[in-house]
């Protein structure tokens, strides 16, 4: 990038390791191959009841919006190889496009720490990768099941406005951190001026959204994550000065990289 910024930064305390070394047993080689953890991983999510409401909820909410073969683009995920939780939210991305009968290769994703063994992984399950940095802005042309589990706010915010219009949020629904919190926790002037479509969205209250119980396997990694979408048919009435969004705010270094903290345990 030419401004020098990094481009994605997590809220919650991942810190993505770049080394490719491999980590090894007694024996020299790695304990555990990571589509073996995948398996588990997918296999411990799925104990219980919690995946399968989860599943209910998204269809739901497709069903409210009639979206009934939705794309998938999944932003900001981390390493599945290196962090459990990454690995987790992967193996939930996956169990619910299974369940909503999406093939895998229609499930786009990016997130620049991908290491070489995280694209191998990816590879093997036959999910579309991105090598494209747009720091989230991608234009939605057909309604999007968009999962970004704890990134930072600008990451949303860059898609918001990529998607400003009457025509484009109808395209989204949103996995990913609460935004109504950012209107809460966040000062009212910071928040029009940096994020505008977060605070339009939120304190209108024209977002709605449906929070996902906590994970039992995996309580950190689902933590206030909800799926959201824009209620257009409120936002109809607006006048077209809603719809206008001021040039868009140069983040610094800190919205991004110094975001990214260590938010995982070892797998």
């Amino acid at each position: 990038m030419s401004d020098g910024l990094p481009s994605f930064g997590y809220a919650g305390a991942f810190v993505p390791s770049r080394s490719r070394k491999k980590r090894k047993g007694k024996g020299g080689v790695r304990s555990v191959q990571p589509s073996v953890l995948m398996d588990r991983t997918m296999e411990e999510i799925a104990t219980g009841d919690w995946l399968q409401q989860c599943k209910e909820y998204v269809k739901d909410c497709l069903d409210t919006l009639q979206i009934k073969s939705p794309e998938v683009l999944s932003l900001g995920l981390g390493s599945p190889v290196l962090s459990r939780d990454a690995r987790a939210q992967l193996a939930f991305l996956l169990a619910v496009c299974d369940g909503l009968s999406i093939d895998r290769t229609s499930v786009s994703i990016y997130d620049p720490v991908f290491t070489d063994e995280d694209i191998d992984l990816l590879d093997t399950l036959r999910v579309t990768r991105l090598t494209e940095d747009k720091r989230a802005a991608y234009r939605l042309r057909a309604p999007t099941l968009v999962f970004m589990p704890h990134c930072d706010v600008q990451l949303y915010e860059n898609l918001l406005r990529e998607n400003w219009s009457q025509a484009g949020l109808p395209n989204l629904v949103l996995i990913a951190n609460r935004l109504s919190e950012y209107a809460d926790n966040v000062p009212t002037r910071k928040l029009s001026v940096e994020h505008p479509c977060v605070w339009r969205l939120t304190v209108a209250r024209y977002l709605a959204a449906r929070a996902l119980p906590i994970c039992p396997a995996y309580p950190t990694a689902f933590n206030n994550t909800s799926i959201q979408y824009a209620r257009v048919s409120d936002i109809g009435g607006v006048g077209d000065e809603w719809w206008e969004l001021p040039l868009a705010h140069a983040p610094g270094a800190a919205n991004f990289a110094d975001a990214r903290r260590e938010r995982d345990l070892p797998s």
